[in-house]
C-alpha cells in the first residue's frame, strides 16, 4: 500500500529497512495514524492505530508490532512486537508474517521463522522467497534441501529481486539444485549486475577476467569490478572485489585501461575512478549478508 511520504518519512523507512522491518502506510493520506506517523509523532501513531489494531485491522496491527520492535513511542519490546505480528499473520497479512519471519530468525527459533517466510512467500513476498530459499540451501530452521533453495531463488527472481536474480542465475550456471543454463544464468547475474547489487558486479567482473561463462574481456571486468568497489559494504566481499580489480588491471595495457575508463564513465559518471581500489559505502550492497537483519 502506497500514501504520499514526506521526505522524513522516507528517510526513516530506509533506516527501519535495514533493520528487517516493514510499515504498511494506508492509501488514505487522512488516515490519523499516518499523519501522527509522518510527523514523527510516534506516540500518536499508536494512539491512532490502537484501537484499529484492536478491532481487528491487520495492517494497524503489523504497524503496533513495528512500533515495539523499533521502540518508536513506546519502550522497545520484541515480545509485544511479536503478539502484533503473529496476530495480523494470523489474519493472513503478509508483511505481518515476513516481520514476524525476521524477529523469530534474530531470536534463533529458526522453525518458527521458516514457517513465516513460507507463509509470506506464498502470499508473494519477494523478501521472503529469498530468505525461504536460504533456510533452505544452509538447512536453517528447514532439512536442507537445494532444490527447494533453487525453486525459492527461481521465484524471487520472477518478482525481479536483484538477490534473487543473483542466487538463481548462480544455481543455472553450475546446475544446482536445477538443470544447467548458463546462457539464461549468465543473463540473470548480469541483470542483477545492472541492478547496483555488488555481488553480482563482482560476479561479472569475475566472469570477464577468468573467461568462464562468457569469453575474456579485461576491459569489461575492470568496469564491472570498479563498480563493485564502490558498492560493497567494506568487509571480507569488499576486499575479494579490491583483489580482483587489481588483478584484471595489472594484465591490461594502456589503451585497454583507456577505454576501461571511457566505458566506466559512461554507466557510472558518478563514480570517483582514481584507480577504483577505494571501497565505498554509499549505494550499498542491499543485502550482502545472509541473514534478515545484517
Amino acid at each position: 500500500m502506497r500514501s504520499i511520504l514526506t521526505s522524513a518519512l522516507l528517510a526513516l523507512l530506509l533506516i527501519l529497512g535495514s533493520y528487517g522491518v516493514t510499515f504498511a502506510q494506508s492509501d488514505d493520506s487522512s488516515d490519523p495514524g499516518t499523519a501522527a506517523f509522518n510527523n514523527g509523532d510516534y506516540a500518536g501513531a499508536m494512539a491512532a492505530w490502537k484501537p484499529k489494531a484492536e478491532d481487528n485491522d491487520p495492517e494497524a496491527m503489523n504497524n503496533i508490532g513495528n512500533l515495539y520492535s523499533l521502540g518508536l513511542g513506546v519502550s522497545k519490546d520484541p515480545k509485544q512486537a511479536a503478539t502484533w505480528y503473529e496476530k495480523a499473520a494470523q489474519l493472513g497479512f503478509v508483511l505481518a508474517q515476513y516481520n514476524l519471519a525476521n524477529l523469530d530468525y534474530n531470536r534463533n527459533d529458526l522453525k518458527q521463522a521458516a514457517r513465516w517466510y513460507t507463509a509470506a512467500a506464498q502470499g508473494g513476498h519477494a523478501k521472503a522467497m529469498y530468505y525461504l530459499a536460504q533456510m533452505y540451501e544452509s538447512g536453517d530452521g528447514v532439512e536442507e534441501n537445494k532444490t527447494e533453495a533453487a525453486k525459492w531463488y527461481g521465484k524471487a527472481s520472477d518478482q525481479e529481486l536483484p538477490e534473487g536474480e543473483y542466487e538463481y542465475g548462480q544455481r543455472l550456471i553450475n546446475g544446482e539444485g536445477i538443470d544447467q543454463n548458463t546462457q539464461k544464468g549468465s543473463d540473470l547475474v548480469l541483470k542483477a549486475a545492472e541492478a547496483g547489487y555488488g555481488k553480482a558486479q563482482y560476479m561479472m567482473a569475475n566472469y570477464y577476467y577468468r573467461g568462464k561463462v562468457i569469453p575474456k574481456n579485461l576491459i569489461e571486468g575492470y568496469v564491472w569490478a570498479t563498480q563493485a568497489t564502490d558498492t560493497i559494504r567494506p568487509g571480507r566481499d569488499l576486499d575479494r572485489a579490491q583483489d580482483l580489480l587489481s588483478d584484471i588491471k595489472s594484465g591490461m595495457t594502456g589503451q585497454e585501461r583507456k577505454a576501461a575508463d571511457i566505458e566506466l564513465q559512461a554507466v557510472a559518471p558518478k563514480k570517483d575512478n582514481n584507480g577504483g581500489e577505494g571501497g565505498g559505502t554509499s549505494g550499498q550492497d542491499p543485502s550482502s549478508g545472509s541473514n534478515p537483519q545484517q
